[in-house]
C-alpha cells in the first residue's frame, strides 16, 4: 500500500511538472511577436503603354522581396521580373507581346494589374511625383513628337501647360487646384498614362497667431500619412509634426519661431501656406470677481487674448470653464460653481499665463467706483453675498478699516479712511473674505507751484513749454515769453535758475542771471544723468546749463530747432522745425536724421531704437525706426476725439506733452480732452489715467479735480506725473500712490 501511494504521489508530481512546462511553453509562444502579413494590393502601375522592353512599375503592398515568387504575363505572354520588393515590382514588356491585360501572380495569388498598349507613345516616369501649383514636372518617355500638333498633357484630367518638349521629355507646369491623379499624354489620337501625381496644397492653418509651443492644425492635401515624411517649418525654423494624414497635419511651433510663412516640404517639394504671426503670451490685468457663486459672470481683462472665441481657454482650479465672449483685451465666462478654490489660468493658442487665486464662495466683489481717491472719498462696492445689515460687513483699505455708510446684498457704500494708502480693498462677512479685483489707489492732484495771480511763475502764455526733473526731485521749467529757466524745489519754492531777471533776450553764456537766452515759440528742455540741462535756443544752438547754473554752448549752427529729448543711453535728439532731426553724442558731434514731418509743440520720446513723435496734425503719434531709418504713421491713434483701446479706433485731441515712465509706457498730456493718457508700448493699448473737469486748478481726488489747458508732461522716478497747466499758470502733480 505504501509503495503504491508513493508511486501515485510521484506520478502526480510528474504530471504537475509537465503541466507547468506546457504552460511556460505556451506563454513563451504568446510572447513571440506575430508577423502580420500586409494585404496583397495594387495602388498604381506605369507606364500603361510602350514598346517591347519597356520597364513597367507596379506599386502596392504585400509583394515579395524574392523575384522567384512572382510571375507575370502581358496579354498571355510571359514577362521578365526585373526586380521586386514588398511594395514595388518592375516588369519588362515581353518581345512579341500584344496589347492586353497585365496579370501578375505573387506566391500563387493572382492580380489583374490593368491594360498595357504596345505603341511608341509611352509615359515611363515623372519627376517629381508630387508638388504644388506652379511647380514644373519632367515627364520622361517616348513618342512625344508629332508633325500634326504638340503633345497634350493632363494631370488628374486637367490640361497642363507644356513648358518645353522633345520626343522623350516633356516639362509641364502644375495647374492650380489640379488635385491628385494620373499624368496622361495625348499625341496624334493616341494616349499614354503614367504614374499618379500627388498635388500638394495648404488650404489653411489654425490658429494664425501664437508663439513657442502653439499647436497648429494645417489643412490641405497631398500630405504624407507618416509624420516623418512631412517637413514643416515656420519661417525657416523646423517644427515637430505630431499627427499626419493625407489632408491634415498637427504641428508644434518651435522655440525660436518668428513671424513668417508656414511651409510643408515633402520629397524636396515645398508648398508655402499663410503667414503665422508671433504674438506675446496673454497678459492678465484684472479678474473680476476674485470670488463668487455659480452663475456669476467673470470678466478677465488684459492683453493679447484672441478675438476667435475657441482659441481662448480658461481654467479655474484645473476645471475648464467655457469662454462666452472674447476680444483682444477682455474675456467673459459664467462661473459654473463647485470649482473649488484655485488659480485662474488663461491659455491662448497654447501660450499660458497664470492669474490670481479664485475662491468658490457666495461672497464676491465685482467692481469699485471709483477705483482711486483720497481719505473721505465715497466708494461704492458692487458684488454678491454682502450682508444687508451694514454693521455686519467689515471693509478695509490696505488693512485700515472704513466706515460703512449703507449696504444691500449686492452693494456697499463706504468712506475711505484717514491714513489711506494704496493697497487691496477687502470685505469680510460671516467669516468669508473677498478681495476687490483691482487695487484701490490713493491718487489725486495737487498744485506744487504757481496759480492764477501768482507772480512766482509766468507760464500762462498758452505755449506748451518744457520741464525737467533732477535726481533730487527739483523741477525746472521754461518761462517761454521771458526766455529764462525757473527752479521749483521739493518744498515748492520757486527761484530764478538761469536767464534774465527782467526777461531780456540775447545770446550770452554765464552763470545764473548773467546768461541770456532767446527762446523760440516751442523750445525744448531735457536733463542728463548728471543733472545738466540742455535747451534748444532760438539762437540756432543747444545750450547746456550745469547743476550750478553755468550756461554754455553745447552745439551750434542749427537751423530752427524745437523740442529735444535724451534716449536710454544718454544720446540727445533734437527735432527741427516740422521735419528733420539731429542725433548728438556726449561730445557734441551730431548726425542728421531724415524723418517725416511732425508737430513742434510736443517733445519726442526715444526708447528701444524708436523715436515716438507727434504727427503734424497734432492728435496721433508717429514712430521713426532708428535701425531701419523708416517712418511709421499713426502707430497710436488715428482719429480726433476721445477713445481708449488699441489700433486705429483710438482717438486723441491736441496732444501737447509726452514722456516715458520707465515701465514701457508713454504718458500723454491730451490737452484737447483735459486728460492724462497712457500708451503701453508692448501691447499698443491706450488707457486713461485721469480725465479732469475743465476749468480752474482745483486739487483733490480724480473725481473732484479740475484743470485747464495742458502743456508739457514729465514723470519722476516714483511714477508721479507733472504737467504744465498753462491756463492756470501752474505746475500740477498727479500722484498714484
Amino acid at each position: 500500500m505504501k509503495m503504491n501511494l508513493h508511486v501515485k504521489n510521484m506520478m502526480k508530481k510528474g504530471l504537475f511538472g509537465v503541466g507547468l512546462f506546457l504552460l511556460m511553453l505556451a506563454a513563451c509562444k504568446k510572447d513571440k511577436t506575430e508577423i502580420i502579413k500586409e494585404p496583397l494590393k495594387v495602388t498604381d502601375y506605369y507606364p500603361n503603354s510602350g514598346n517591347q522592353g519597356t520597364l513597367v512599375t507596379i506599386e502596392g503592398t504585400g509583394f515579395s522581396n524574392n523575384p522567384s515568387d512572382i510571375s507575370a504575363t502581358f496579354s498571355g505572354t510571359p514577362a521578365d521580373v526585373v526586380s521586386a520588393t514588398g511594395t514595388a515590382v518592375v516588369l519588362r514588356a515581353p518581345q512579341k507581346g500584344s496589347t492586353g491585360e497585365i496579370v501578375m501572380k505573387v506566391a500563387g495569388e493572382t492580380l489583374n494589374i490593368g491594360r498595357y498598349t504596345y505603341q511608341e507613345l509611352s509615359v515611363q516616369r515623372i519627376s517629381p511625383s508630387n508638388g504644388a501649383a506652379g511647380a514644373h514636372i519632367r515627364i520622361s518617355g517616348a513618342g512625344f513628337s508629332s508633325l500634326k500638333g504638340p503633345a497634350e498633357v493632363l494631370i488628374n484630367g486637367k490640361v497642363s501647360i507644356v513648358v518645353s518638349a522633345s520626343d522623350t521629355l516633356l516639362v509641364v507646369e502644375v495647374p492650380v487646384a489640379v488635385g491628385t491623379g494620373p499624368v496622361k499624354v495625348k499625341v496624334d489620337g493616341k494616349e499614354a498614362t503614367g504614374q499618379i501625381f500627388k498635388y500638394q496644397a495648404i488650404a489653411k492653418i489654425s490658429p494664425l497667431t501664437g508663439g513657442k509651443g502653439t499647436q497648429v492644425r494645417i489643412t490641405g492635401e497631398g500630405f504624407e500619412e507618416l509624420a516623418e515624411g512631412n517637413y514643416v517649418d515656420f519661417n525657416g525654423k523646423p517644427a515637430l509634426v505630431k499627427e499626419a494624414s493625407g489632408t491634415s497635419l498637427l504641428v508644434v511651433a518651435p522655440a525660436e519661431v518668428g513671424t513668417g510663412p508656414l511651409s510643408v516640404t515633402i520629397n524636396k517639394q515645398k508648398v508655402t501656406g499663410p503667414v503665422f504671426t508671433v504674438v506675446p503670451p496673454p497678459v492678465i490685468e484684472t479678474v473680476s470677481p476674485l470670488s463668487g457663486p455659480g452663475g456669476s459672470v467673470m470678466t478677465i481683462t488684459g492683453n493679447t487674448f484672441s478675438t476667435i472665441l475657441e482659441e481662448n481657454k480658461v481654467s479655474i482650479n484645473g476645471q475648464i470653464v467655457p469662454v462666452t465672449t472674447a476680444s483682444a483685451t477682455k474675456l467673459t465666462l459664467t462661473l459654473p460653481g463647485n470649482t473649488g478654490n484655485g488659480k485662474v489660468i488663461v491659455s491662448v493658442n497654447d501660450q499660458v499665463v497664470q492669474g490670481p487665486e479664485f475662491k468658490d464662495q457666495s461672497l464676491g466683489i465685482n467692481k469699485l467706483s471709483p477705483e482711486n481717491g483720497l481719505a473721505g472719498t465715497q466708494v461704492t462696492i458692487t458684488g454678491t453675498g454682502f450682508n444687508a445689515n451694514a454693521a455686519q460687513n467689515m471693509v478695509t483699505f490696505n488693512g485700515l478699516p472704513a466706515s460703512v455708510i449703507s449696504a444691500t446684498e449686492t452693494e456697499i457704500v463706504v468712506k475711505a479712511p484717514i491714513g489711506l494708502s494704496t493697497g487691496p480693498l477687502k470685505v469680510v462677512n460671516n467669516g468669508a473674505e473677498a478681495i476687490a479685483p483691482v487695487t484701490f489707489s490713493r491718487a489725486g492732484v495737487v498744485t506744487i507751484a504757481g496759480g492764477l495771480g501768482n507772480k512766482d511763475l509766468d507760464i500762462s502764455s498758452f505755449r506748451t513749454g518744457s520741464m525737467a526733473i533732477d535726481r533730487h526731485g527739483n523741477i525746472f521749467v521754461l518761462e517761454v515769453e521771458k526766455s529764462r529757466i525757473k527752479k521749483i524745489s521739493t518744498e515748492g519754492v520757486v527761484t530764478l535758475f538761469a536767464g534774465s531777471s527782467t526777461g531780456e533776450r540775447g545770446n550770452k553764456n554765464g552763470r545764473g542771471a548773467e546768461a541770456l537766452f532767446n527762446f523760440g515759440a516751442n523750445p525744448g528742455m531735457d536733463i542728463d544723468a548728471n543733472d545738466n540741462l540742455f535747451i534748444s535756443d532760438g539762437n540756432l544752438s543747444v545750450r547746456k546749463v550745469s547743476p550750478q547754473g553755468e550756461v554754455s554752448n553745447f552745439a551750434i549752427g542749427f537751423g530752427n530747432i524745437n523740442k529735444l529729448a535724451f534716449d536710454d543711453r544718454g544720446i540727445l535728439y533734437v527735432l527741427g522745425s516740422f521735419s528733420g532731426a539731429w542725433r548728438i553724442n556726449t561730445e557734441g558731434l551730431r548726425t542728421s536724421i531724415n524723418t517725416n514731418a511732425f508737430a513742434d509743440q510736443c517733445r519726442p520720446v526715444i526708447t528701444d531704437n524708436m523715436i515716438y513723435k507727434l504727427n503734424n496734425e497734432g492728435y496721433f503719434i508717429d514712430a521713426f525706426n532708428l535701425t531701419t531709418n523708416r517712418d511709421a504713421n499713426r502707430v497710436f491713434g488715428g482719429n480726433y476725439g476721445y477713445v481708449d483701446g488699441a489700433g486705429g479706433a483710438v482717438a486723441f485731441a491736441a496732444i501737447n506733452g509726452m514722456a516715458a515712465d520707465g515701465n514701457g509706457n508713454l504718458i500723454i498730456a491730451d490737452a484737447g480732452n483735459v486728460a492724462i493718457r497712457k500708451v503701453n508700448l508692448k501691447t499698443k493699448e491706450v488707457s486713461t489715467i485721469v480725465k479732469f473737469k475743465s476749468g480752474k486748478a482745483i486739487d483733490g481726488s480724480f473725481s473732484e479735480a479740475s484743470a485747464g489747458y495742458m502743456g508739457d508732461v514729465i514723470v519722476d522716478k516714483e511714477g508721479n506725473i507733472y504737467f504744465i497747466d498753462t491756463s492756470n499758470n501752474a505746475i500740477r502733480k498727479v500722484f498714484l500712490k
